[in-house]
């Protein structure tokens, strides 16, 4: 016995008389599947575009903003200016003292002081030229040595003429002696000079 014959035929069994036996839905369309992915594809760069911009706008704005600009040069000019002018302020260092001028001119006047000119003087002559010995016994009696006498060498062997001096105390006076007489070489000679405090050798 069938279904269909147990209860009576309605309004549902009328209206699927026409349609074929077995109701199924349509098949989706396959759009449908795919807009989802192509909305992620075109959204995901349009994102990242726009992060990248406000990022590099950013940024900009940050390393203008550390750019000084003309008015904080300005305001930071009377300030370099001043730590330059600091250095002029600081008062000048005071002079040294000269060196004193005493002893300079102490040391000519104690060695004029050493100076004795009534020494007893005798010039030898020890070369072949007559006269020279009595020349130069004048220019000394002339220089204030008026105790100047002239005489021959005898035995005396030096090669240079030279300034003799026996006492320690008339060295700065044959010193003396040789600079007028234009002798460089001045020597202590304790045994020859007899009765002479300065012997000088011509040759």
């Amino acid at each position: 016995m069938s279904v269909s014959s147990q209860y009576p035929k309605d309004e549902f069994d009328l209206a699927g008389e026409d349609m074929p036996v077995g109701m199924h839905r349509p098949q989706p369309s396959r759009w449908k599947n795919v807009i989802p992915f192509l909305v992620i594809l075109v959204a995901v760069p349009v994102l990242g575009w726009g992060a990248s911009q406000l990022l590099t706008s950013s940024s900009t704005v940050t390393a203008q903003s550390d750019v000084p600009t003309v008015s904080d040069q300005l305001q930071s000019q009377p300030q370099s200016d001043a730590m330059v002018e600091a250095p002029q302020s600081e008062p000048a260092p005071a002079p040294a003292p000269e060196p004193a001028q005493d002893q300079p001119q102490s040391e000519p006047q104690s060695q004029a002081a050493q100076i004795n000119h009534n020494v007893a003087i005798t010039v030898l002559n020890g070369t072949d030229t007559q006269g020279l010995a009595a020349s130069k016994a004048g220019t000394l009696n002339e220089a204030g040595f008026p105790g100047t006498t002239a005489a021959n060498a005898d035995g005396w062997e030096s090669q240079v003429s030279t300034v003799y001096y026996e006492s320690p105390q008339v060295e700065a006076t044959a010193h003396e002696i040789a600079r007028i007489l234009g002798i460089d070489a001045v020597a202590v000679n304790t045994t020859d000079l007899g009765n002479a405090d300065v012997v000088v050798l011509l040759r």
